[in-house]
């Protein structure tokens, strides 16, 4: 696989005046500042050539921090790729850091006999160094070369990947492979960290402890809080799924290391689902206050695997503390917004641009938002959640003897709904016919909208319910009724013989095409949330239920942002689902109080169809799914994880 290259001549991604500026070019005098040959006006340009680049290793220490029990402070290995000819000249740079556990399990990457990176899987250091930037490439604490034990997004992670921040403005020591010292006096000092999955979760999770020198991340499909990503308003997604996190990534270079694995395990308390104070340093929402840098959130809004509640919780906070902030919100899955090429790589660049290099490009009076709509186009707002976007209540009604209720701002019918689950999770295909009676689901249906209808952030479900168990889940789909031409899914494909040439047709790009599917249907499941009922007091606690006895429920959806297109509708889907999957379940009844439950959206746009809603009075078609069920393996949860972050 031929490595992929960014020569000097390449066509400028970002359009920028010609003329450098004069106070960047050398003066006489023993204040003279050395040229920045890289800089034309204000964006940076290719101007020196990757193939003089200079590659080394370092080793940096953590202070206090001895992870691994063995006696040894723990060293974080990093690997720096940095323009030669600036080194040279004696011209400062900033650094871009990608950070990640998934190194060993990368075979992209060659190393020579001193454990040098030689070939890179990522296209940044060979886009960026040629534009005056260093690139760093860290071993997380605990993983492939470094030592220490990862601990799943905690204290031993974070505190280990800020040392390298630490380092590059000289506060911790770094030392060479030979174990002389190493200083990154070669840097500015300016660091910002991108990555994808677990490598963007990073950013996150280092953005928020404060650090000094970390001036933007670029968190890509990244998770917010592994609490989060591992469980579902108290339901686990998988029995002793933190325990295998660790396993996968851990270099199980002691034994302590080894012994972790188990402990992240037990502490995380897979049996009751419940959130604890173990969770906290694991949850970056509640450090936002504390975040200096600015921040570029990117995100699939078809991701299944970190799932729009991550960025939507996190942006949240992030708007909470007024932090400098972009979005840029695609219509893929769990994939690095790079597989958009350039309408992605014009927004990343002006962006570390202007934080890195310090470049007045204007990039923060530029729209805050750019979202993919569904059919493929691009678009620039002036924020996000969009202008405009209100929250509105949808009550539910269930008419006597009517084979689907009603979802519209008018008063709610007090007729109860029951529907039933059995013992294994319900599948995508329960919201097909939805005007078909089906003893296990309940069906909510808006009329036919007049004109689109936008939601544009995260919603809410309310439930009053009685169950006949002790316990028991509640998923709500919600459904777009007559959808057509949405992207399905978006993958990065690796394939030698489609290249992404610049002007010149170099061999830019060539490790991987992008591959776009797209489906015809008339039903879409556009958000998917589940909750235990048990957990109606707290995620705290979970309680036994008591039959007959009627609990109050509410739990946000996933952050989403989709169009309702005139003609379509729509509808909420709840089905009954196993409370936790290290716990048997036999099945269970749900009694629904529509009267007293809702659908609360973010929305925009004509809402008028919302007023009220009738029975439909025929069947509503709807047979086939726009999109394929989520993946349920964690292995192949993993494995994605791993092919998005490189």
């Amino acid at each position: 696989m031929r490595r992929t290259r960014f020569r000097t001549g390449i066509t400028l991604l970002v359009v920028a005046a010609l003329a450098p500026l004069a106070s960047l070019t050398a003066t006489a005098g023993p204040t003279a500042v050395p040229a920045k040959p890289f800089v034309q006006g204000t964006t940076t340009v290719a101007a020196y050539d990757y193939d003089n680049a200079i590659h080394e290793r370092i080793e940096v220490d953590v202070p206090k921090l001895d992870g691994d029990a063995n006696g040894i402070t723990d060293r974080i290995t990093v690997d720096v790729i940095r323009p030669g000819e600036a080194a040279q000249a004696g011209v400062d740079v900033p650094v871009i850091i990608q950070a990640s556990p998934y190194y060993a399990q990368d075979n992209k990457a060659y190393f020579d006999g001193n454990g040098v990176r030689q070939v890179f899987g990522s296209w940044l250091d060979n886009y960026f160094v040629p534009r005056g930037y260093a690139v760093a490439f860290v071993d997380m604490p605990g993983t492939f070369r470094s030592t220490g034990c990862s601990d799943v997004g905690a204290d031993l992670e974070v505190r280990g990947t800020k040392a390298v921040i630490d380092w590059l403005n000289n506060r911790v020591p770094g030392y060479n492979a030979d174990g002389s010292s190493a200083r990154a006096d070669w840097s500015t000092g300016k660091a910002g960290m991108i990555g994808v999955s677990w490598n963007g979760t990073i950013a996150n999770s280092v953005a928020s402890t404060g650090v000094r020198g970390l001036e933007t991340i670029v968190p890509i499909a990244a998770i917010s809080s592994w609490y989060d990503y591992t469980r579902s308003f108290g339901v686990p997604f998988y029995d002793e799924y933190m325990g295998f996190l660790h396993d996968y990534v851990s270099n199980d270079a002691s034994p302590r290391c080894v012994e972790l694995t188990n402990e992240i395990e037990q502490d995380s308390d897979t049996r009751t689902g419940s959130y604890s104070n173990w969770w906290d340093p694991r949850n970056y929402n509640l450090d936002a206050r504390n975040v200096h840098s600015s921040v570029y959130v990117v995100h699939g809004l078809g991701d299944e695997n970190v799932k729009t509640r991550h960025f939507g919780e996190w942006w949240d906070q992030l708007a909470r503390y007024n932090v400098p902030r972009k979005i840029f919100l695609h219509q893929g899955v769990h994939l690095d917004g790079f597989s958009f090429r350039d309408e992605w790589v014009n927004k990343l660049h002006p962006w570390f641009d202007y934080w890195l290099q310090g470049l007045q490009n204007g990039v923060m009076q530029t729209p805050q938002a750019t979202v993919q709509r569904e059919d493929g186009t691009f678009y620039d707002e002036p924020r996000w959640p969009a202008v405009g976007a209100r929250q509105t209540t949808l009550k539910l009604s269930n008419a006597s003897g009517a084979n689907t209720g009603g979802l519209s701002i008018a008063t709610a019918s007090t007729d109860p709904v029951s529907f039933t689950g059995t013992d294994d999770p319900s599948q995508d295909s329960v919201v097909l016919d939805p005007t078909t009676a089906r003893p296990d689901r309940a069906v909510f249906l808006s009329d036919e909208l007049e004109k689109a209808v936008r939601i544009t952030g995260t919603g809410k479900v309310s439930v009053r319910a009685k169950v006949n168990k002790v316990a028991a889940g509640i998923k709500a789909r919600l459904v777009d009724y007559g959808t057509a031409n949405r992207y399905t899914n978006v993958t990065n494909v690796p394939d030698t013989s489609v290249c992404w040439g610049d002007g010149n047709q170099a061999d830019t790009g060539c490790y991987a095409d992008t591959q776009i599917n797209t489906a015809v249907s008339d039903t879409s499941v556009v958000v998917r949330t589940l909750a235990d009922v048990g957990h109606y007091k707290s995620l705290y606690s979970k309680e036994s239920l008591q039959s007959g006895t009627w609990y109050d429920l509410s739990f946000e959806l996933n952050a989403d942002d989709v169009v309702f297109a005139a003609g379509h509708r729509l509808g909420l889907v709840l089905t009954v689902e196993p409370d936790n999957p290290s716990i048997p379940f036999t099945g269970a009844t749900v009694t629904l109080d529509p009267a007293r439950s809702s659908l609360t959206l973010p929305l925009t746009g004509y809402t008028a169809a919302l007023q009220t809603a009738e029975v439909p009075q025929s069947r509503i078609p709807s047979t086939q799914l726009a999109q394929p069920e989520p993946e349920k393996d964690p292995v192949e949860l993993m494995r994605q994880m791993v092919e998005a972050s490189r």
